[in-house]
């Protein structure tokens, strides 16, 4: 077995605070198939979730779980995980589906309490139907924030490993700065940035780097295009560093050259927005006063319907396709926040009307004392 991100203590703790959940929630067994909350639980590390796969956990202290995944896996399951039960099957040979309905039955949970990941997409809809209808004395119900919500307080070790991937993050954003240019292309810069972040240490991001300029800054979430940076263009990025997969996000906007007035004052605005959320992410705080105080700056300037989604959301260990925990910054969402928790605040403007976006974002923690932002850079418009 290759080293572990923490101690075995550590995912046996981890484990013992599920199965305590699971019980209190009145499960027999769960099956838990995310990538991240497989890896949080046993350290696996893979993109084998392609396939169906998944950790059979029964509720009973002490209980251990059994992974069901292709052979393909055993090598990296005995290399990055601790698991001792572990059940391969042959994917030219076995119906996936099938095999992971003969571990549960061979567990003897055919007719227990059988908690299911119905939101994940990882738990495809024929495999929920399977499984539903190979036990039909068993009671299904939805398990998809059982293991999302423990991993919310994060201990000093795991916001350890996000301080060091906002540090990579910094980085990797400062060498994109240097490089922006007119004459150089977004997918360009979206390979700087890719390099820069593998070059300080950091591992795959569950969502690579994101750099669109011009007109095309308006664009939430596009990926880096063939476009040619020009004097003048306004240009987003957005990226994260990874360490051991926890995730430091950070968004920083740039102009090629020096900004016309009306970014400036937009820039302006943003910044102040940002800063008077985050000073609202304090232990205590419903998680939606973030999303208040940044209306208070932005709706008399007219700014606030530029925004397009939630300021925040929690984040931690995350695989692709992204990086979102349960903790969302809307009205409705019953979390406060709380020293030990991760979270992002992105304040993004896209002004389509007038030809460019801004983003500012970036990675915080609650302390006991208040709000850490995890970044070092400033949150000025970067002037190329």
């Amino acid at each position: 077995m290759l080293e572990l991100a923490f101690p075995l203590t550590t995912y046996r703790d981890r484990l013992t605070d599920v199965q305590a959940r699971m019980r209190a929630a009145g499960l027999d067994a769960m099956l838990v198939t995310m990538p991240d909350a497989v890896h949080w639980l046993t350290g696996v590390d893979s993109v084998g979730y392609l396939w169906p796969q998944a950790l059979v956990v029964p509720a009973v202290d002490g209980g251990e779980p059994l992974f069901v995944t292709r052979t393909t896996e055993e090598p990296g399951v005995d290399a990055c995980s601790w698991l001792t039960h572990r059940r391969f099957y042959d994917i030219s040979v076995t119906d996936p589906v099938q095999a992971l309905i003969e571990a549960i039955s061979d567990l003897g949970f055919g007719s227990a309490r059988l908690g299911l990941e119905t939101e994940a997409f990882t738990m495809l809809p024929s495999t929920y139907l399977q499984i539903v209808a190979a036990f039909p004395d068993a009671t299904v119900s939805d398990c998809s924030y059982l293991v999302p919500e423990a991993r919310l307080i994060k201990t000093e070790a795991e916001l350890a490993y996000q301080r060091q991937a906002a540090a990579i993050a910094d980085y990797a954003m400062t060498v994109v700065f240097e490089n922006i240019r007119p004459g150089i292309s977004e997918l360009e810069l979206a390979g700087i940035a890719a390099g820069a972040l593998g070059e300080a240490g950091g591992e795959h991001a569950a969502i690579p780097p994101m750099v669109v300029s011009g007109e095309r800054s308006a664009l939430v979430h596009c990926m880096a295009g063939r476009r040619v940076l020009g004097r003048g263009d306004v240009v987003c990025v957005e990226l994260a560093g990874v360490v051991h997969r926890y995730h430091a996000v950070l968004m920083r906007t740039a102009t090629v050259g020096e900004p016309g007035p009306r970014v400036r004052e937009v820039a302006e605005l943003q910044k102040q927005a940002h800063l008077a959320a985050i000073e609202r992410t304090a232990p205590g705080v419903a998680v939606h006063e973030p999303e208040d105080a940044a209306r208070a700056v932005l709706e008399p300037a007219g700014l606030h319907k530029n925004r397009c989604h939630r300021i925040g959301y929690s984040i931690g260990v995350a695989y692709p396709p992204g990086w979102l925990e349960p903790m969302t910054m809307v009205q409705g969402d019953p979390h406060v926040f709380a020293p030990g928790m991760s979270f992002t605040v992105e304040p993004n403007l896209h002004l389509p009307e007038e030809g460019f976006g801004l983003k500012l974002g970036e990675t915080v923690e609650c302390t006991s004392s208040g709000p850490r932002t995890m970044s070092a850079l400033d949150h000025e418009l970067f002037i190329a």
